[in-house]
């Protein structure tokens, strides 16, 4: 049970409402590594490869490039270090090495790669398998080497996965043939269930050679892609697949911040109604990763239009509030955002009801979410030790 609860997958429906929002990513500036000792010698060696980790995991880029600044980086990366910490593990202890936020932000900056927030779609992972015995769904709860493999890509992906329950309900609505076909209604259909925003359909096969094949249905807020893997056996092909669409999503979400000025866009908002909503309203969107300001520009009666200067690309910025659920788009949006203007407005109050499902383990959560009454999750021994930032030296500057 703790290993499903250690990686977030109960599942829940909102009544009512017709997408879940985007997942906040945890510890995206956090790397660990299984250690056989505390010594500070070996901390400070792993250190330039959990920076690494580190850049991945934000930048959404798998494969860094090789460039003589990154070299520079890697041999001082206890300088981009804030703290670190040592949990007890079963064999030996775990090191977590915590960097610097705004550290990191500014080296990708200066790296120009690009930075993917930590609001991101979550995944909804369907499998079917065909080894030559027979063809099948795959429960991942229930294939432990399969999990770990999609386990470790979330983890050093910063890429949220949900797993179907795989019960009788989602055995009609996607059945094998239909999974096998990689039938897009039927994913659909099954999929809307749990409301993810993103769907992904894999379907694995066996050569003669022994040789594993694999095709990949990805279906993004209604936009379809398809692609194809192979690998040494089903481990590999998960992880490959899940990498491939890591890579797509940071594609559609990584912001490239730019040097230049950008150019403004306005934004008209509707069922602006008080100074709260005004608020809300600001602090959402000042607080969006690839928006440097959004001001007012008009108050009139409800109606409230809003100058923004962004980073990145303006369909980012719509995707990324269409992730979020806070604001809803009119009708004009999509003609409107040619000339640079967003309509939306303030959803209007709903009476929504949370209703659990049951989670992957079997066992039901409480009315908050949260662990049964009188069960608890046992902490593990951790101790964290900061780094002092006003002792610290600063990051140093790139040649």
């Amino acid at each position: 049970m703790g290993r499903i609860i250690a990686w977030m997958f109960a599942l829940w429906v909102f009544a009512g409402v017709q997408w879940a929002e985007a997942v906040k990513v945890e510890n995206l500036y956090r790397a660990s590594f299984n250690v056989e000792d505390q010594t500070p010698e070996r901390r400070e060696k792993l250190a330039a490869e959990g920076l690494l980790k580190v850049l991945v995991k934000v930048s959404g880029s798998h494969n860094l490039p090789d460039s003589s600044q990154l070299g520079v980086v890697s041999r001082q990366a206890n300088r981009y270090l804030q703290q670190f910490s040592y949990e007890n593990a079963d064999e030996g202890y775990q090191l977590n090495l915590d960097y610097a936020k705004g550290a990191v932000d500014t080296l990708l900056r200066k790296l120009e790669l690009p930075i993917w927030p930590d609001k991101r779609p979550e995944v909804l992972l369907w499998l079917v398998q065909d080894d030559f015995q027979q063809r099948q769904m795959l429960n991942l709860n229930e294939q432990e080497t399969l999990f770990n493999a999609a386990k470790i890509v979330e983890t050093d992906r910063g890429l949220p996965l949900a797993l179907p329950l795989m019960d009788l309900d989602d055995r009609v609505a996607l059945p094998t043939a239909a999974a096998w076909s990689l039938n897009e209604q039927s994913l659909e259909q099954a999929s809307s269930r749990y409301q993810s925003d993103v769907s992904l359909l894999g379907r694995m096969s066996i050569t003669g050679s022994g040789q594993w094949l694999a095709s990949w249905l990805l279906m993004d807020r209604g936009k379809l892609q398809l692609f194809d893997g192979r690998g040494a056996n089903p481990e590999e092909i998960v992880a490959n697949g899940l990498n491939q669409v890591a890579d797509y999503l940071a594609s559609q979400h990584a912001i490239v911040a730019s040097p230049l000025a950008s150019k403004p866009y306005y934004m008209q908002l509707d069922n602006i109604a008080d100074f709260q909503s005004y608020r809300k309203v600001l602090d959402y969107l000042n607080g969006l990763a690839m928006v440097r300001y959004a001001e007012p520009e008009l108050v009139l009666g409800e109606q409230l239009r809003l100058r923004l200067f962004i980073d990145g690309q303006l369909q980012q910025l719509v995707d990324a509030i269409a992730l979020d659920k806070i604001l809803q788009a009119n009708s004009a949006v999509g003609e409107a955002r040619q000339q640079g203007v967003m309509y939306y407005q303030l959803p209007q109050p709903e009476n929504n009801v949370l209703q659990p499902l049951v989670p992957i383990d079997g066992e039901p959560l409480n009315e908050q979410g949260g662990l049964p009454n009188g069960v608890m999750e046992k902490a593990s021994d951790t101790e964290t030790t900061a780094i002092d930032a006003s002792q610290a030296p600063q990051p140093p500057q790139l040649p």
